[in-house]
């Protein structure tokens, strides 16, 4: 459980780190809607994508990799489309799922010391 929510707070430090990097691209009106789109971003990343990342094998394969950054930059484009107050362009999200992914493993590793 401990493991869990060190993910997620390493995804809010992220996603904040993101959005400095990514003005134009990832828009929030506010602080509090930020960190709710990281915990469900954080929430997708430890639930949803690993059983995805899976099923999807196959394809993931296929396309030598490609399409695990297609996975990550859907799940981080999903909730800016159904959360308030978070807008996030395509290209952005892209852009986004690279740096998230060397970001959260960079910082998992510092801080987590797997």
């Amino acid at each position: 459980m401990f493991r869990i929510l060190a993910h997620i707070g390493l995804t809010i430090l992220t996603v904040l780190i993101i959005r400095e990097l990514l003005p134009d691209e990832i828009y929030y009106d506010s602080n509090e809607t930020l960190l709710i789109f990281a915990v469900i971003l954080g929430a997708l990343h430890s639930f949803v994508l690993p059983v995805l990342r899976v099923i999807t094998l196959p394809l993931t394969c296929l396309t030598l990799g490609l399409f695990a950054l297609v996975l990550s930059a859907a799940a981080f484009y999903i909730p800016g489309m159904f959360l308030e107050g978070v807008e996030v362009t395509v290209l952005g999200a892209a852009i986004a799922a690279v740096i998230f992914g060397v970001l959260n493993g960079v910082l998992d590793t510092v801080l987590g010391g797997r």
